[in-house]
């Protein structure tokens, strides 16, 4: 697990983790994204604008949950995200499936406990949450607002 100073503005926070796991600058507004297998990357896809729109509440869950940006990270934010809901997002429902499915074969216990932890979650951001209004407020505050649980 990752931890985040609670006392970090989501702007920080997002700042720190994009510096940890070596993020560019550009990750919301490249044309293209990139996944990895270590340092390789295995397939470019379009960076479209819904993708987008996942990925920077996606970022932020990562900071929340404290499920870090790596395979095994991705495969447990997966399963959180899509027991918290992911609405009307075509884009999240796909790409969280994929992360949860690998993650099944590869880490199940982790995967199915982060799908629990989901489900004692109130709410996730893809439910009518601003990004901009978000950015300024603490880590502790977001995780109060979805009600997270320790």
């Amino acid at each position: 697990m990752e931890h985040y100073d609670e006392t970090l503005t989501i702007k920080a926070a997002l700042d720190e983790m994009f510096r940890r796991f070596g993020f560019s600058d550009d990750a919301y507004t490249a044309k293209w994204f990139a996944l990895y297998i270590g340092k390789t990357p295995i397939i470019y896809l379009p960076n479209i604008p819904a993708r987008v729109r996942v990925a920077r509440f996606h970022d932020i869950h990562h900071i929340l949950t404290g499920y870090p940006a790596n395979w095994k990270g991705e495969a447990e934010i997966g399963a959180w995200e899509l027991a918290t809901g992911c609405r009307t997002s075509i884009v999240a429902w796909v790409l969280n499936t994929g992360a949860a499915m690998v993650g099944l074969v590869l880490w199940p216990r982790a995967v199915w406990k982060a799908f629990l932890r989901g489900r004692r979650t109130r709410t996730n951001l893809y439910h009518h949450f601003d990004y901009e209004a978000l950015l300024g407020q603490t880590v502790k505050e977001v995780r109060i607002r979805v009600g997270l649980p320790d």
